[in-house]
Formats: structure tokens, C-alpha cells, sequence
């Protein structure tokens, strides 16, 4: 049954993916993080300086983890932009092409958006690396068996291919009422029961007002 409900977004998730390195950003990602992620990525491939952006990224957001407060900060319009680069500023030492890129952030006014960029960030510096991770989010806590079947399933079947790696990460939500949610780069498949329903309702809804 889980191979079947997932050969539904066979043609839609097979796609082409850079192991070469290049300027080109592995994957295309969308939304004002992925943009500004891919930016970054394009900028840091062309002075080969993909990995020490990276540091400088896994610093900032180790820097956010031990102080919530930090991307709060940031992100409040009350802070003049003068004050946003001094915070930023002493956040460590960055490499030109990152404090550029904050800089480039501030005066755009998305450093909102930080977090989310930085994640984005890691998405395309793992697909340069070969390895995609594939989030499965369902009701309660799948167990390894389980796993490797949508593993094996991605895998073998087609949806996945031209990776080196394929990294299953498990979620829980217990508002999906059961059945899965899986989200592999800009694609999901909505195989859950709330979302089910919310088609259900949909189509009710639809039909009632025709």
C-alpha cells in the first residue's frame, strides 16, 4: 500500500540534481529563503568558499540555539538597521562573502528571515554533497522497519534517484490523525488522514455552492 500511495508522485519528484561543482545550485529551491539561500550558495561556489560559508552559518545558528532572544532581536522593526549590523557584527568573526550577505539582509529588511535561510542553506550544501533528506511526518513515531520500507521505496522505486545518500527523518504530529506526510525538496505527498478529510470537506464545500 505504501508503495502504491507513493508511485502517485513518481513523475513529479524525479528530477535531475548537480554533483559537479559548480555555480549552479543542486536543486531549485523557492520562497524568499530558498532565493536568498541560493544566492548565497551562487556567490560562495564562485570563490569555492562553499564550506566556509557553511562555518559561518553553523556558528550564527549555534549562537541562535543558546539565546532564542538573538533572532527575536533581529527580527524586531524596532531596532534601527545600524544597531541589527552591530548585533550581527558580534556574532564572531564571518568571512566577506557572509557579512556581505548579512549586510545585503538588513537593508532588505529580511533578517526574518534568517533561520529559515540557513536551513535552506544546509538543504543545498547536502545535495551538493550527494545526500537528500526526506522528512516523514505521521501521527505517532514510525519504527526502523518501517523506515526502510519508505526508504526502499524511494529508493527503488524511481522517486529518489542520483543521490549518494538518502536520509529518512521521522516528525510526529498528532494533528494528521494518522497515515503520513512526506516531504522530499519542494515536493509533498499528502497521504494523511486529516489531509484526506480536508479534501473530503473540500469537495462537499465545492459541491454545495455549484
Amino acid at each position: 500500500m505504501l508503495r502504491q500511495a507513493l508511485s502517485v508522485g513518481k513523475t513529479q519528484l524525479t528530477r535531475g540534481y548537480a554533483t559537479a561543482v559548480s555555480t549552479k545550485a543542486p536543486i531549485t529551491l523557492f520562497g524568499i529563503d530558498g532565493r536568498y539561500a541560493t544566492a548565497l550558495f551562487q556567490a560562495a561556489a564562485s570563490r569555492n568558499a562553499l564550506a566556509t560559508v557553511e562555518s559561518d552559518l553553523k556558528n550564527i545558528e549555534a549562537q541562535f540555539a543558546k539565546d532564542a532572544r538573538l533572532a527575536e532581536v533581529l527580527s524586531s522593526p524596532m531596532l534601527n538597521k545600524a544597531a541589527k549590523e552591530k548585533l550581527i557584527d558580534s556574532l564572531g568573526k564571518k568571512s566577506d562573502i557572509t557579512t556581505n550577505f548579512f549586510k545585503t539582509l538588513t537593508e532588505n529588511n529580511r533578517l526574518n528571515e534568517t533561520s529559515r535561510i540557513i536551513s535552506a542553506y544546509k538543504s543545498l550544501m547536502e545535495a551538493q554533497r550527494g545526500i537528500v533528506s526526506v522528512v516523514v511526518t505521521s501521527a505517532q513515531s514510525l519504527n526502523g522497519k518501517d523506515l526502510k520500507q519508505i526508504k526502499d521505496t524511494l529508493t527503488k522505486g524511481g522517486l529518489i534517484k542520483d543521490f549518494k545518500e538518502v536520509n529518512v527523518i521521522n516528525k510526529t504530529n498528532p494533528s494528521i490523525l494518522g497515515g503520513m506526510v512526506v516531504e522530499f525538496g519542494d515536493y509533498t505527498i499528502d497521504m494523511s488522514v486529516s489531509g484526506r478529510l480536508a479534501k473530503l470537506e473540500k469537495l462537499l464545500t465545492d459541491s454545495i455552492s455549484v
